[in-house]
């Protein structure tokens, strides 16, 4: 959904599966004539495709939209090479996921029980280049900023470092429930090499079942639950 009309200074894409979250987060915005909210999304893929289409100044991110995690969109984003800076909009307040979201290419972090005024500080920040967490998180700044390999996306800290760009999406078709024909249809292979690739990339990361690569995929919040 697009807003028509002349843009503002800065330009937002939302993404976040809640439509509820979405529409308080763009008043907050959009009560301030320097942002416009230039579309919304709910879903990872339809998120990349916005990015490619707007490329918008600010993107908005949930970590667990309705399809994929928000971390494939931070990937994604930092391969398409665009001016949009990504802050994190999430319900997870965890140190593991905060990090992990940094070290993904995330320039702020915000819990969803922040408040309006700190969705703005957090956008102020970000756009004058400095990396935005809450105050009872600057420990995890002071980590970040003093870790060399961290500020280099060390690629360790990525749960799918060991997989192949054929076996992400692999991976990420198996844990939204497809079974081998369709994916195979989907990646225009036949089912014997979609099951080559589960078998190697279940192995890849020290699995044994599909079963175990869903439990894999939600403990990392590679898809939403």
């Amino acid at each position: 959904m697009l807003k028509n009309g002349s843009q503002a200074s800065c330009s937002v894409l939302l993404a976040d599966d809640h439509e509820i979250v979405r529409h308080a987060v763009k008043t907050i915005l959009e009560n301030d004539p320097a942002y416009t909210v230039i579309a919304e999304s709910d879903a990872s893929e339809e998120t990349v495709e916005l990015l490619k289409k707007h490329s918008p100044d600010l993107l908005l991110l949930d970590l667990a939209l309705s399809d994929r995690s928000g971390l494939e969109v931070l990937r994604t984003l930092k391969d398409l090479n665009l001016k949009t800076i990504p802050i994190v909009f999430s319900m997870y307040e965890d140190e593991q996921k905060i990090v992990s979201a940094i070290i993904g290419g995330a320039k702020g972090y915000l819990p969803k029980t922040s408040r309006p005024s700190e969705i703005l500080q957090a956008i102020s920040a970000v756009r004058a280049g400095k990396i935005f967490l809450p105050q009872r998180f600057n420990h995890l700044l002071e980590e970040i900023e003093q870790n060399a390999a961290i500020k280099d996306g060390c690629p360790s800290h990525d749960p799918l470092y060991k997989l192949s760009k054929r076996e992400r999406e692999v991976f990420f078709l198996l844990v939204e429930g497809h079974p081998n024909r369709v994916i195979a249809k989907r990646l225009f292979v036949s089912p014997r090499t979609v099951e080559t690739h589960r078998a190697r990339l279940i192995k890849k990361l020290g699995l044994s079942s599909t079963a175990e690569l869903i439990r894999y995929a939600i403990k990392h919040s590679l898809i939403g639950v």
